[in-house]
């Protein structure tokens, strides 16, 4: 009975040696957007006549298959060749505070990687222990459009993109559209405000309720007028980001007439200009060429001459040889004629 008293007595001495030195975090949970900073705390037990050699610090980023040095201190020592690359040069550590037992670690630039859980392990001369805090950082939503500037016709059914990256959910939010400052077209919660909207505009202007769950937050303007060319904003007031509006330009095309007909104009200056070249060309050649031709008769006349002998001497010859040939033709039918007589 004895020995099973101390046995215990024992145990409860060591637990409360153990239990003296204790790691706490000051807070269990962090939640930040990304690219925003944020400072984690742990806090331990420390003596003034304690030395740094005596002080080991290793906290890290726990992940399910990888885990990433954030700080690191060996005998009193910062190892800053291995904080991984995932942290380099986005954490700070505030020393002043480290000899009060209070380990600061201010990182910045959040990624939403950087989500997780943080552990750090502390070991001093008095004991070890560690303890851990979990982070989880959200992708920034801002608001972004297609394309700054819009080309349409008068008449045309036009869409001026605007949404969200990352894609977030707009059936809570109030969405604004305005045209040079004037509010046109209001949503509230997924449905139109037709009191804030512009009674100009009625008729004229939709959204796409069916993507408002994917951030799409785009207007369609439609039977474009004259009048709607400029500037166009979609604008998110509640929207907990940085970047809430965005601007986009209607530019009509000038060579349209109102009513969506062409407008008349004139021959293409260019186009005249081209046909007056080509026909100027083609006359400088006819000229060339009837010029050319007129100097060859007057400086050869006697090839032309010659030529019109030939071709006299040829047609006679022709005429002899055909009757030449009739004769020969007629001769052996005469010496026929004749040998039948003397027989």
């Amino acid at each position: 009975m004895k020995m099973i008293s101390r046995i215990l007595l024992l145990l409860i001495l060591s637990s409360c040696l153990c239990a003296t030195f204790v790691v706490n975090v000051t807070q269990s949970s962090y939640q930040a957007e990304e690219n925003h900073s944020i400072t984690l705390e742990w806090t331990f037990p420390t003596k003034t006549q304690g030395t740094s050699r005596d002080l080991f610090i290793y906290c890290s980023l726990v992940a399910p298959h990888k885990e990433s040095v954030l700080y690191q201190v060996h005998e009193g020592v910062e190892i800053p060749d291995s904080q991984d690359d995932q942290f380099s040069g986005r954490v700070q550590i505030d020393k002043d505070v480290l000899r009060e037992g209070r380990i600061r670690l201010h990182v910045s630039r959040l990624r939403t990687e950087d989500s997780g859980l943080y552990v750090c392990d502390v070991k001093t001369e008095d004991g070890s222990n560690n303890a851990d805090c979990r982070l989880s950082v959200t992708g920034q939503e801002k608001v972004v459009g297609g394309h700054d500037l819009i080309h349409a016709k008068v008449g045309d059914d036009v869409i001026l993109p605007c949404h969200l990256e990352p894609p977030f959910d707009m059936n809570s939010l109030t969405i604004e559209w305005r045209f040079q400052g004037q509010i046109i077209h209001v949503q509230r919660r997924g449905a139109k405000d037709d009191e804030s909207s512009d009674p100009k505009y009625q008729g004229r202007t939709s959204m796409f309720h069916d993507e408002f769950k994917k951030g799409n937050i785009s207007l369609r303007l439609i039977k474009v007028t004259k009048e709607d060319e400029g500037n166009y904003t979609c604008f998110v007031p509640k929207l907990q980001s940085q970047v809430r509006k965005v601007k986009v330009t209607l530019k009509l095309d000038k060579n349209v007439a109102q009513g969506n007909l062409p407008a008349t104009r004139g021959p293409d200056p260019g186009v005249i200009g081209g046909v007056v070249v080509v026909g100027a060309l083609i006359l400088i050649f006819i000229i060339i060429y009837v010029v050319r031709r007129h100097r060859s008769e007057q400086i050869f006349p006697c090839w032309n001459n010659k030529s019109q002998n030939v071709q006299g001497r040829n047609d006679g010859d022709h005429r002899e040889n055909g009757n030449q040939g009739d004769g020969a033709e007629e001769r052996p039918l005469q010496d026929v004629g004749k040998s039948n007589q003397s027989v």
